[in-house]
Formats: C-alpha cells, structure tokens, sequence
C-alpha cells in the first residue's frame, strides 16, 4: 500500500513492535493509539495499563477510538482493575511488580536514548515548553525496557538534549548504573522514518550505548535518516527495509484515530 503517513506507518510500526511483549505501561498520545492497534490486531494477549489506574484494559472488539488521554474515561469499561497512581507507579514500575515494557512518548531525544519531556531551550529561558513530564520519569527510570515513539525531526533527535526528563543510558556504559538505575533493555526508539535500537547485549553497562539505525520505512532511505538526525547515526551491518502497512491494519489504525 501507498496511501499512508509517516505517522501512521510510524504507529503501525510500534503496534508490531509492542506484539508479545506481556504488560506495558502506556504513555500518552502515539503510545496509546499504538496500544491500542497492538492488542486488538496483534495480540489480544497484551496487557494494556496506563497511568492514572487501569490496569489490563480490554478495549472492545468495535471499539470506536483508542483513547485520547490516560485517564480518558473509556478505560473504564472492561478494566480488570480501576485504581490510582499508587497501583500503576508506585506498585507497578517502583515496586517493579508489574511492567515489561514502558511506551513514552517525548519531546526530544538523543543519542543515548535520554528523553525531554519538559523545556526546549535553556531551562531558566526556555524557547518552549514541552508536554510536561507525567509518568515518563517513573517508566524511563524504572520500567526493564523503553520503548519510545517520536516523529524523526531534527528539532527532536538532537546530539544531547536539553534536559533530560526521562533517563536511557545517560552518559554511555555504566551510566545508569552510576546514577544508581537498574539496567534496562533492550530498549527501542519507533520513529516516521525507521526504528533505532541500542548497542548493549546487557542494558547499559558494556557496548556503546549508543542508538543505531536498524530498520526504514518503506521508501526511506538511510540518508533520509542521518539528515534528521542530530548527531552522526550508526548503521546496523544490514538496514533492514519494514513491510508496509497491511490493509487490515490501516483500516483498523484510521478507525481509531476517530
């Protein structure tokens, strides 16, 4: 198929990816439309939660639209638990009970997979504000792997960001470990370009840490990739091309839009 966005294909991608992943904590926006796409098309298996309180929301089989908010009120119907942020934050990623995965959303991002979800810009003189930080900290610090989806602009993938709200490898090895972080992984960034994954067979303490180019969309190119990203992006040995969207998912994907 032809007639589909980089954000779609984008979403698409991060529904494919999420697929037997068990439970994942749900960030705002991408991340729950993926969800969303995941569990009704993938694998209705997956154990969607977000962060206001529901745990294991099963969305319907017609289900109209994905959510629009983590605490839209949808969520209510077909929960298997409605609680608060004590469950979804405190148990479930500081207590380490509970997630797999963490899918954020973020402002910026950089090379070691560190993520900005407060300010652009200098932080007493900010040339914007961003989304504001919600549950990011608590999945990017705590959750075993992160997965992040963000639209492939150079404003966004920059050499270091401006501020980090949501810690990935932090420095390089052992970055996480001097800052006192578990090691996490493997982690994932699900872009409108391709998918960038990390050099560390061990979550951060050995390898370069460092984001790599593993797969483009289709129609891509590699230097389509470098060009939007702000620092110099290393290849995976082989850059593999991903399938486009089948017509079932596109389908499915447009319905949930609303």
């Amino acid at each position: 198929m032809s007639d589909y966005t980089p954000h779609e294909m984008m979403i698409i991608a991060a529904a494919r990816e999420m697929a037997g992943r068990g439970v994942v904590f749900m960030g705002m926006s991408h991340p729950m439309l993926a969800g969303c796409l995941a569990k009704l098309h993938h694998d209705p298996d997956l154990i969607f939660c977000t962060e206001p309180g529901f745990i294991d929301w099963e969305p319907p089989a017609d289900l109209a639209r994905a959510p629009d908010a983590v605490s839209d009120p949808i969520q209510y119907n077909g929960a298997a638990f409605c609680g608060d942020m004590t469950e979804t934050l405190a148990a479930g990623l500081m207590g380490g009970r509970l997630y797999n995965l963490a899918v954020l959303p973020t402002g910026q991002i950089d090379r070691y997979g560190n993520g900005n979800t407060l300010i652009a810009g200098d932080y007493n003189h900010p040339i914007q504000r961003i989304g504001g930080m919600g549950g990011n900290p608590d999945g990017a610090c705590l959750a075993p792997a992160v997965m992040f989806v963000v639209p492939h602009e150079p404003r966004r993938f920059k050499e270091r960001v401006d501020f980090i709200t949501s810690p990935g490898y932090i420095d390089g090895p052992c970055g996480r470990d001097r800052a006192g972080l578990d090691a996490q992984g493997p982690n994932v960034i699900v872009t409108t370009l391709g998918i960038l994954r990390y050099d560390t067979a061990d979550g951060g303490l050995t390898g370069s840490c460092e984001a790599y180019l593993d797969a483009v969309h289709p129609g891509v190119s590699v230097e389509q990739v470098s060009a939007n990203t702000g620092w110099d992006l290393r290849l995976a040995p082989e850059v593999k091309t991903l399938p486009p969207p089948t017509e079932q998912e596109l389908a499915l994907l447009r319905r949930l839009v609303g």
